[in-house]
């Protein structure tokens, strides 16, 4: 779904209801198939939804001129009505970027013009390699003109397969003489170099540069995301993957999810108090995280509880608490510390200045000697 809406700006989900069956079946509709009608048909939407202040379900409904959604594929056409509406047959979600028109656009519609302008600038530079830009010498016949077969071989030297041959040109002079005297002028041929008109390089290099840049604003993204910069270090490398997390992805997530499930499926299927969402990277300052670690052990309020979220991500698994004591969870990390100086030993391997890899170790070590005396008690 999202690389049709990158692509054609537009997206569609059929939405089928089985016989008997209380849980829709989804499917993809290529957008390139799905056309629809003008909003000529009055129809009307009946949804619910649950009002937070009363915690009961209200149903709604609500008259609006609604389109027809077609599928057509050869000769085969399929009809779809809007989600939400009456009557017969299956149903549609169609989204779409922008709300000009019945038909989305794709961001990098407004600079159309810049994208086939980079493609002809690329071509003009490939081409170069075979047919050349500018000529590369200027010939000039005195007293004549070549012959048939001499222009036809000027036409074919170029490219890299006239490379080390050798060029042979006839010429015929002008007959200048009467009918009886029969007098042909001298012929001259002349080459003159125009090296200074060569191309030394690829054209329209800031040109295509310029236009990348508007691509990559359409799309509110940040160069380090396409390899398009160099000059990053890890703070603004950081803030440039924070920015396009918290401004582009996690609104784009949200709203994919809110269309199809959390504003229409989940209603229609009496689901009131579950959202459906989509996970992001987690993106964490460590000089922010390593200040509130430093906080947290100088004051000793961290407990062996509040180590496991941490083990678990540097281990990758998952711990079962239910094996360990709630008085052994609830112990301070300070108290351990104190009575067991060996728990903040270093591992030979270890980076003894990164403070987080400290708490891994520590986290480690405890729910493994934990774990050690809860086996030999059983």
């Amino acid at each position: 779904l999202i690389e049709d809406i990158e692509s054609s700006g537009n997206a569609n989900v059929e939405v089928a209801w089985p016989v008997g069956s209380e849980f829709p079946t989804l499917y993809r509709i290529n957008p390139k198939f799905v056309r629809c009608t003008r909003e000529t048909d009055k129809v009307t939407i009946k949804r619910k939804r649950l009002i937070r202040s009363s915690k009961k379900v209200e149903e709604f409904s609500q008259d609006i001129y609604a389109r027809k959604y077609a599928m057509k594929r050869g000769q085969s056409v399929v009809w779809f009505r809007p989600f939400g509406t009456e009557g017969q047959g299956n149903q549609i979600i169609p989204l779409k970027l922008g709300n000009d028109g019945p038909y989305g656009e794709p961001r990098w519609f407004g600079n159309a013009p810049g994208v086939v302008g980079s493609r002809e600038a690329e071509e003009l530079n490939v081409s170069y390699f075979s047919n050349g830009r500018m000529l590369s010498m200027l010939l000039t016949v005195t007293n004549g003109r070549l012959t048939k077969q001499s222009m036809e071989l000027l036409k074919n030297v170029k490219g890299s397969q006239s490379q080390g041959g050798i060029l042979y040109l006839e010429a015929i002079g002008e007959e200048t003489g009467g009918p009886l005297d029969e007098k042909v002028e001298k012929v001259s041929i002349k080459l003159d170099k125009l090296n200074d008109l060569l191309q030394q390089d690829a054209l329209f290099l800031e040109y295509g540069k310029d236009k990348k840049a508007d691509i990559l604003s359409s799309f509110r993204l940040p160069p380090i995301l396409v390899g398009q910069s160099s000059d990053y270090n890890r703070a603004t490398a950081q803030a440039a993957l924070r920015f396009a997390e918290e401004q582009v992805f996690e609104p784009y997530r949200k709203w994919i999810m809110d269309e199809i499930f959390n504003k229409r499926l989940f209603p229609a299927m009496g689901i009131f108090r579950v959202r459906a969402t989509l996970r992001g990277p987690r993106i964490i300052d460590p000089e922010d995280r390593k200040a509130l670690l430093d906080f947290i052990a100088d004051k000793g309020i961290m407990l062996v509880r509040d180590l496991i979220p941490i083990a678990e991500e540097v281990l990758d698994t998952m711990v079962d608490e239910s094996k360990y004591t709630d008085e052994y969870l609830d112990t301070p990390i300070a108290q351990l510390i104190n009575s067991q100086p060996a728990l903040t030993v270093p591992e030979p391997d270890s980076d003894v200045n990164d403070l987080q890899e400290q708490v891994s170790t520590i986290a480690k070590r405890l729910l493994r000697q934990s774990h050690d005396e809860v086996t030999g008690h059983v």
